[in-house]
C-alpha cells in the first residue's frame, strides 16, 4: 500500500516534520550529508520495522533525544512505530501488534542503493534475503515455515552446543527437514521464475549478457537433507553448529559457464542487479495487487545516463510507489511523469519544492 503521510519526531537529523506523498512520484532533493537517505529510512522503518542502515533501531534516535516517533497514513490503515532506548512498540491502526511480520505484510517496501550492487558479489545471505523477500510476499505459508525452520535450527544448534541431550537430535533433524521441504520447493520454483522474468521481459538492461540463474541447495544435491544432517553429525556437534540446511542455499548466477563476478564489469554487474530487482517487484506487484514502495537512493551516482533511463521507464509502467533521492532538481529521464512531488532537505530541515 502507498504510503500518503509521514510525521516523524527526533528520527536522526532530520527535524520534527509532517510530509504529504504523491502516490506514485516523490522526488528527495539535496547535498550529500543533509538528510535524504535518513527520509528514506524513516519509511523503509514505519513500514519494515528494521532500518537498511543499521540492526540497532537505537542509532535513529536523535543523539540529544529519548526516542523517536514515526506515524504514517497509507491507502486503508495507520501506522504508528515508537522507539525508545529500550524497546520499540508498532500500532496499526491502534492495535499493538507484536510480530514484526505482521507490519511487513501491509506495506510491502524494497531499497535500491550502493549496497544493492553486492547481490552479485557478496555473501549468500544477501541473495537469501533477496529472494526471501519475495516469497514472503507473495506465498502465505512462507512465513510460518521460516519460523519452524528457525526455531528447530535454533534448537538444534543448543543441544550441538552444549553437548547435552544429544538423542535429541535426532527429533529436530526430522523437525528441520519437513520445514526444509517446503521452503526449498518455494526457493526453487521462484528462482526459475525469476530467471524467466529476466530473460522475458529485462533482456534490454543486460545488454546482450547470456545470464542463467539457479538455486543452489545448502546440501548435497544427491542425498536428502534427512540423510545429510545424519552424516554431518559427528562434525556439528564438533563445531557447535548445523553445517547444512536450506539456511545455507543461495542463488547461482552465471554467463556462459562462468560465475558473473568473475566475467562482467561492475557497470555490466549492476545492470544484471537492477534487472533481479524488477523481476521480484513484478512478482510481488503480479501476486498480491498490493502497491510497493521503492525507494531509491542515490541510483545517478552508480549508472550511466542510459541505464539509468531504461531502468526508470521499467519502474515508471509497475504498479509502485517511488521515492527518488537526488541531488538534481528535475525528474529522472525515463519516467516522464507529468505528476510528482518534491521535497528538499537542507541541514535536517524539509521543505516541499515546486511541482505539478
Amino acid at each position: 500500500m502507498a504510503i500518503s503521510q509521514l510525521s516523524l519526531t527526533d528520527f536522526r537529523n532530520l527535524k520534527s516534520t509532517t510530509l504529504d506523498f504523491d502516490r506514485r512520484l516523490n522526488l528527495i532533493t539535496g547535498d550529500n550529508g543533509s538528510g535524504k537517505t535518513s527520509l528514506l529510512e524513516a519509511v523503509h522503518v514505519l513500514c519494515q520495522g528494521q532500518s537498511f542502515r543499521t540492526a540497532q533501531l537505537k542509532e535513529c534516535i536523535r543523539h540529544d533525544a529519548s526516542g523517536f516517533l514515526l506515524f504514517g497514513r497509507f491507502e486503508r490503515f495507520k501506522i504508528g512505530l515508537a522507539k525508545s532506548v529500550r524497546k520499540v512498540e508498532i500500532r496499526v491502526d491502534g492495535k499493538v501488534i507484536h510480530r514484526r511480520s505482521d507490519l511487513v505484510r501491509k506495506s510491502p517496501v524494497n531499497v535500491v542503493n550502493a549496497d544493492s550492487f553486492e547481490l552479485i558479489n557478496g555473501a549468500p545471505a544477501r541473495r537469501r534475503a533477496f529472494l526471501d523477500w519475495c516469497l514472503f510476499h507473495v506465498e502465505p505459508s512462507y512465513a510460518n515455515d521460516w519460523r519452524r525452520y528457525q526455531h528447530s535450527l535454533k534448537q538444534r544448534n543448543r543441544l550441538l552446543k552444549t553437548r547435552k541431550d544429544l538423542n535429541l537430535l535426532e527429533y529436530w533433524d526430522r523437525d528441520l527437514f519437513e520445514s526444509s521441504v517446503k521452503l526449498g520447493d518455494m526457493r526453487r520454483i521462484y528462482t526459475i521464475r525469476l530467471h524467466d522474468i529476466v530473460q522475458e521481459h529485462y533482456r534490454e538492461l543486460l545488454t546482450g549478457i547470456p545470464l542463467e540463474i539457479g538455486y543452489q541447495q545448502g546440501w548435497e544435491e544427491q542425498e536428502t537433507l534427512l540423510q545429510c544432517l545424519a552424516n554431518s553429525r559427528e562434525r556439528d556437534i564438533r563445531s557447535g553448529y548445523t553445517g547444512v540446511g536450506v539456511h545455507r542455499d543461495d542463488i547461482s548466477m552465471t554467463t556462459s559457464n562462468r560465475k558473473v563476478g568473475e566475467v562482467l564489469s561492475r557497470g555490466q554487474s549492476k545492470r544484471v542487479c537492477l534487472a533481479l530487482f524488477m523481476a521480484v517487484l513484478k512478482m510481488v506487484n503480479d501476486a498480491c495487487g498490493s502497491t510497493v514502495v521503492l525507494l531509491i537512493d542515490d541510483l545517478h551516482s552508480e549508472l550511466d545516463k542510459k541505464a539509468q533511463e531504461l531502468v526508470y521507464r521499467e519502474f515508471a509502467g509497475m504498479k509502485i510507489q517511488l521515492f527518488i533521492s537526488n541531488i538534481d532538481n528535475s525528474v529522472p529521464a525515463g519516467i516522464g511523469a507529468k505528476e510528482y512531488k518534491m521535497f528538499h532537505v537542507e541541514h535536517g530541515i524539509i521543505k516541499p519544492r515546486n511541482f505539478s
